[in-house]
C-alpha cells in the first residue's frame, strides 16, 4: 500500500505574472520514502532550531518561510539562509524518490461560465489530482491511502469523489473508477503530518515557479532562486501541468 499525502495552493491572478490557477498536489510514497522524509526532515527542523531558534516543533509550510509567519517570523530578514533551508528541505523530497503529482484549475476573469468558486475549484482540482494517483497505483498494482490536509468542505468534497466512483460504470465517468484509490480519506492537520509539509512546500515552490516561468526573459533574482529550488524537485514530478523551462545550477549550500 502507498499513501499520497495532498495538499492544496493558490496562485492569485493580482500576483505578477501569475495566471489565477488553484492547484491540487500530492506526493506519493511507500513505507520506506515515508519514513526517510520524517527522519531527514526531523534533523533538518533540529538543526535550523539550533542555529536559528525556530520552535523545535515548528512547521514547515512553504507561504510561512517566504513570507516570515508564525514559526518563521524569527528568520526575517535572513533571506539566504531560509532560501538554503528550503532547498534543503527540496533535496530530502527528491532523495526520497516520492512522486509528485500537481494538477490545477484556471480560474478565469470576467467570464462567469468559467469564474468558478473556490470550493468548485478545489474539488475539480482534486477529482484531476486523484485520476493521475489512481493510475500510478494501478500501473505499480498498489492501493493508495489518501491523507490530505484538512479543508472546511471536506465531506462535501470526498462526497463528489464517492459519487464519481460509485457510478463508474457510466460511460462518462468510466475513466475516473479511481480502483485504487482507498476510502475514506483521512483529513488531518498537516503540522502533525511531515509528508502534508513536504507537498506543501514542493507545491507552493511549484506553483511560484509556474508564476516565474511565465514572465519570459523579465525574471528578477528573486525569480531564478525560486526556479532553481523548484527544480531540484522536477524529477519526481508525474504527470503534472507545471513545468519549469529555466534550469539553474544546483549547489551543495544548505545554509
Amino acid at each position: 500500500m502507498l499513501k499520497a499525502y495532498i495538499d492544496e495552493s493558490y496562485t492569485l491572478p493580482s500576483v505578477r505574472g501569475a495566471r489565477g490557477i488553484y492547484y491540487v498536489g500530492s506526493l506519493l510514497v511507500d513505507e520506506q520514502q515515508d519514513e526517510y522524509i520524517n527522519r531527514e526532515l526531523s534533523v533538518l527542523r533540529e538543526n535550523v532550531h539550533r542555529k536559528f531558534g525556530i520552535p523545535q516543533d515548528a512547521e514547515f509550510h512553504g507561504h510561512c518561510m517566504f513570507h516570515y509567519k508564525d514559526d518563521w517570523e524569527c528568520m526575517y530578514g535572513l533571506h539566504k539562509q531560509t532560501h538554503g533551508i528550503y532547498k534543503a528541505a527540496m533535496r530530502i523530497l527528491a532523495d526520497s524518490g516520492g512522486i509528485l503529482t500537481f494538477r490545477g484549475i484556471r480560474i478565469e476573469q470576467g467570464n462567469e461560465e468559467y469564474q468558478w468558486k473556490v470550493r468548485e475549484a478545489h474539488g475539480l482540482a482534486l477529482q484531476h489530482c486523484l485520476d493521475r494517483i489512481n493510475f500510478i497505483g494501478e500501473s505499480l498494482q498498489e492501493d493508495i491511502l489518501i491523507i490530505a490536509d484538512k479543508v472546511e468542505d471536506a465531506a462535501a468534497q470526498e462526497g463528489r469523489i464517492r459519487y464519481i466512483q460509485e457510478n463508474a460504470s457510466h460511460e462518462e465517468y468510466e475513466k475516473r473508477a479511481l480502483a485504487n484509490i482507498l476510502f475514506p480519506f483521512h483529513w488531518e492537520d498537516s503540522r502533525e503530518f511531515v509528508g502534508l509539509q513536504m507537498v506543501d512546500m514542493a507545491l507552493f515552490i511549484s506553483a511560484r515557479a509556474a508564476s516565474a516561468e511565465a514572465k519570459g526573459n523579465d525574471k528578477s533574482q528573486g525569480d531564478k532562486a525560486v526556479l532553481a529550488t523548484a527544480n531540484i524537485i522536477k524529477s519526481n514530478i508525474r504527470n503534472s501541468g507545471v513545468v519549469f523551462a529555466e534550469k539553474q545550477k544546483i549547489t551543495n549550500e544548505i545554509f
